[in-house]
């Protein structure tokens, strides 16, 4: 009942605005540092509460803005969730003058690029392909999974909790690049032990993934444990490069 009765009493004004040469209306200006606030609450809060906990108010709190100014950013709670990625993988944010819809199409392609750009392991991929593998190549491999992890856990932390309920990310990150990681290093693993640099007395499967799951502690989950090991961030880089070597050779 009440839409036409609106309708009608918004065109004259439209009409005597034209009229006038006066311009039409528009909504707030867009800031790009609200947007980039908005995108890094967005990605802190999808990571802590995943997508159907999370409230557009929980994200304008952690930004320090309106829940209303938040849809000036962002049209629905899911369009969120392409922010949050960009954010944590440094990707561009949009610069449309228009509030971000969600789009499956586009979060899978922001997903796509955020994956290919930030995970790469060339180290353990040439130690895959070489012939002669040597005792040695352990620590380049340690060393670079370590240091991947480190760098980019803001963004493994929010693909994880996203995967959980998101659809594109779960193809893309959890059944695509992570499955693709875990089998490269168990394979390197295993292949090193047949050919009598580690150790052959335990499990491959369950070596390749305790290592890094004890990688994965010391280069994410220890920047937010209450309370961490008295060191810097050498320190457990070297000692949980060090502990992983000594456990893998035995």
């Amino acid at each position: 009942m009440n839409e036409p009765f609106i309708q009608i009493k918004q065109k004259p004004a439209a009409r005597a605005r034209r009229q006038a040469g006066q311009p039409a209306r528009r909504g707030p200006r867009r800031d790009p540092g609200k947007l980039k606030a908005i995108a890094g609450a967005a990605c802190h809060v999808l990571t802590a509460q995943g997508l159907r906990l999370t409230q557009v108010a929980d994200v304008a709190a952690v930004a320090g803005v309106a829940a209303g100014t938040v849809y000036t950013y962002v049209a629905e709670k899911e369009a969120l969730v392409e922010l949050a990625i960009r954010s944590a993988a440094r990707l561009e944010l949009p610069k449309g003058e228009t509030a971000v819809r969600h789009s499956p199409a586009r979060l899978k392609r922001v997903t796509a690029e955020a994956v290919a750009m930030r995970f790469q392991w060339p180290v353990l991929t040439a130690a895959l392909s070489a012939r002669a593998r040597r005792k040695a190549a352990l620590i380049p491999v340690l060393e670079e999974t370590y240091d991947m992890l480190a760098r980019e856990r803001r963004l493994i932390a929010l693909l994880d909790r996203c995967a959980q309920e998101v659809r594109v990310v779960e193809d893309l990150y959890l059944w695509g690049l992570r499955r693709a990681f875990l089998g490269d290093f168990e394979t390197y693993i295993r292949l090193m032990a047949r050919a009598g640099h580690l150790r052959r007395d335990i499990d491959t499967a369950a070596a390749a993934r305790g290592t890094l799951e004890m990688m994965v502690w010391m280069a994410m989950r220890r920047v937010g444990d209450p309370e961490p090991p008295a060191c810097d961030e050498e320190a457990a880089r070297k000692a949980c490069i060090a502990l992983a070597a000594s456990g893998l050779r035995g």
